[in-house]
């Protein structure tokens, strides 16, 4: 895939995050009585996307990935990240997505990893929590939200 053609993929990609993780907050929000799990998780699947952030832009990381996140602010949040990875991902120019990024992870270890496994990283780690939280959602008696990428296209398409 060239890497403009990358580039646009990886911005959809955020986009449908964002979509997903709205209506996995939502469905959280719905609950008739508050499920601190999911709650936790989705906290999570936030602060990583920060952390993850603030890798590649080699910013200082001050960040637990298992910060709780205010419910107010689950979606600022969130939509807010995913205009920083827009925007991010819309300045960068051809090969940047085969830049090494170092890192140190929340153990104390070291690694290097391209921006592209970066970014999929995000949206796997994103989607990965998304379903145990539509799982905990049903558990509770909730309505899970329904998160499938081919839903988004659909709406998307209309």
């Amino acid at each position: 895939m060239e890497n403009y053609m990358l580039r646009n993929h990886f911005v959809h990609l955020f986009k449908y995050n964002d979509w997903a993780t709205r209506h996995c907050a939502e469905s959280i929000i719905k609950l008739k009585k508050r499920n601190d799990k999911a709650e936790e998780l989705l906290s999570h699947i936030i602060s990583a996307q920060q952390i993850w952030l603030n890798r590649v832009l080699e910013r200082d990381i001050i960040a637990d990935p298992w910060k709780k996140v205010a419910e107010e602010e689950w979606l600022p949040k969130a939509t807010s990240l995913t205009a920083e990875w827009v925007n991010l991902l819309e300045g960068h120019h051809e090969n940047d997505f085969e830049k090494r990024i170092g890192y140190i992870n929340t153990k104390g270890e070291r690694f290097t990893n391209t921006i592209k496994d970066i970014v999929i990283q995000v949206i796997n780690h994103s989607t990965y929590h998304r379903a145990q939280i539509a799982s905990l959602v049903r558990q509770a008696g909730g309505e899970p939200a329904k998160t499938d990428y081919i839903i988004y296209q659909r709406q998307v398409q209309k």
